[in-house]
């Protein structure tokens, strides 16, 4: 049993109906603090930073009712480039921003054992960098 699913992973990028369109400028950006991974952010309006080469943590949970035993395990993975975050806007450079599902790609793939894929089931997420347009 194959479920694939396109997820946004909400700390990259949380759209709102009611946002608006354009990304606030670099300069009033370039006014705020930088936050970056794995230090927590403070009170306020800030930029989150996720560091290239640095290992980002991921938690992975399974549970329910049907499980006798649940997964909650961490690993951890790192970016080929950095990424800095503000609300639902993303850059590579701190300068030049877009919505971040422009930026980056993310597709989750949930393959469950079953009559036809028997064996240990599969959890595979997929995050590409997109190219610039």
């Amino acid at each position: 049993m194959k479920l694939i699913h396109s997820l946004v992973v909400p700390s990259l990028v949380a759209l709102s109906g009611c946002a608006g369109f354009a990304p606030p400028s670099a300069e009033k950006l370039a006014t705020l603090p930088v936050v970056t991974y794995p230090n927590k952010p403070p009170s306020g309006d800030f930029v989150y930073k996720l560091p290239a080469g640095k290992p980002i943590d991921v938690r992975i949970l399974a549970d329910g009712t049907a499980l006798a035993t649940g997964v909650d395990q961490k690993v951890s993975a790192s970016l080929a480039h950095d990424i800095y975050l503000h609300k639902k806007w993303a850059s590579e450079d701190g300068q030049t921003w877009q919505t971040a599902d422009k930026l980056i790609g993310v597709r989750l793939t949930l393959t469950l054992p079953s009559y036809e894929t028997p064996g240990p089931g599969e959890m595979h997420l997929t995050v590409d960098r997109k190219p610039a347009k």
